[in-house]
């Protein structure tokens, strides 16, 4: 084994980066994610035994654009994704207009 005097590269965060939760500093939360920022985790509603939704923003310099990660379990399992900010924004949209629906503030004629 030898020794070696080179430094340990220093790590440029972005703002946004949570340096606690950052792919750079601690185990990625999946395999996938090794060496990408990440920024704090944002939690849905309370875990319980139905699921749980958790959200974050991360990227690489590979990837060249950041992205939201979006983790969800279930009794079924658990799945993940990683959308682009057009896709995050468009899941958005498709959201409040569920929200929408589901509270009458839609036209009543929409049947």
């Amino acid at each position: 084994m030898s020794h070696t005097n080179n430094p340990a590269a220093v790590t440029s965060h972005p703002d946004w980066c949570a340096p606690d939760r950052c792919g750079y500093l601690v185990p990625p939360v999946m395999t996938h994610m090794a060496r990408r920022h990440r920024g704090p985790m944002q939690r849905v509603g309370e875990s319980r035994a139905g699921g749980l939704v958790v959200t974050y923003l991360i990227s690489s310099e590979a990837l060249g654009v950041p992205m939201v990660g979006v983790h969800v379990t279930c009794r079924a399992g658990n799945a993940w994704a990683e959308l682009s900010l057009p896709q995050a924004a468009q899941l958005v949209e498709q959201l409040r207009g569920s929200l929408a629906q589901v509270t009458g503030q839609q036209g009543a004629g929409d049947e």
